[in-house]
């Protein structure tokens, strides 16, 4: 519990919107209508597990892992990497693409609305994460010019 309330607010909002946007592809995210003339007509429910379905469903779990693994764990990650701009470029690749599953899927549901705020909740806290990430290198990068001296000075 306490490694959780060690987390950033973005962090969190990221595993949660993360965490719920991957059960809501398992509720029904398209109601479509079929005519069969004088036999009447049918609705077939479908979930959001379909081609983009699976690709948002991937990134989620990538994203869920990688805040988990680089933020809430004591594993050794490189220093190099910017991890909160990557996790920051999935969750934009997320919100894309949620947003082109429901474009292109006819009769969304609700649920497929939800999970494109869900999605854009993700972007949210990531950006959180990367915009605090951004103000601390700031903060360094003055300090450590600020205690150098100008060169000709003694």
């Amino acid at each position: 519990m306490d490694r959780i309330k060690s987390l950033s607010t973005g962090s969190k909002i990221v595993l949660g919107c993360g965490v719920l946007l991957f059960f809501s592809l398992f509720f029904t995210w398209q109601n479509l209508q079929i005519d069969f003339g004088q036999a009447g007509i049918a609705t077939i429910e479908l979930d959001g597990w379909d081609f983009w379905g699976l690709l948002i469903g991937l990134m989620t779990l990538t994203v869920v892992a990688l805040v988990v693994v680089v933020h809430a764990t004591e594993a050794e990650v490189s220093e190099d990497i910017p991890w909160e701009g990557v996790i920051l470029a999935l969750g934009g690749s997320i919100l894309a693409l949620t947003l082109l599953k429901n474009l292109i899927d006819a009769d969304s549901a609700w649920m497929s609305y939800l999970g494109l705020s869900l999605a854009a909740g993700v972007v949210a806290g990531s950006y959180l994460d990367w915009a605090r990430e951004r103000v601390w290198e700031r903060q360094v990068s003055r300090s450590s010019r600020s205690t150098r001296s100008s060169p000709g000075r003694s």
